[in-house]
């Protein structure tokens, strides 16, 4: 069943964890199979009710993450690897950003979408 982006934020809510609205492709959560619909519901152990819950669980490991999510009516547990920590990915981007010459700085879009 294909559930709205509205929907699956309520869902999301009652569950107590966030909603993925999709993945960059080629993301480590790409990679691992989280996608659209899926609710994610514990990082590294830790409940992520809100995003800087899950900000601080994602940081307590800098090349993997165990994600906790809710898909179909089923919890299941995915491990994701990261080829550089968040800060190092954080200073890539940028540095690619000032290369390219985009300044579009992308606040319009919502940070689900870019799930790592």
């Amino acid at each position: 069943m294909w559930l709205s982006s509205e929907q699956l934020t309520k869902l999301a809510t009652a569950l107590g964890g966030l909603p993925v609205l999709g993945c960059r492709p080629g993301s480590p959560a790409a990679r691992a199979g989280i996608r659209y619909g899926d609710v994610v519901l514990a990082v590294n152990g830790v409940p992520t009710p809100d995003w800087a819950t899950y900000v601080e669980a994602r940081q307590q490991c800098a090349l993997d993450m165990k994600v906790a999510i809710f898909r179909a009516g089923i919890e299941l547990t995915l491990d994701l690897h990261f080829e550089a920590s968040p800060a190092q990915d954080a200073a890539s981007w940028l540095e690619s950003l000032a290369r390219s010459g985009d300044d579009d700085d992308h606040s319009d879009r919502p940070i689900s979408k870019y799930a790592s």
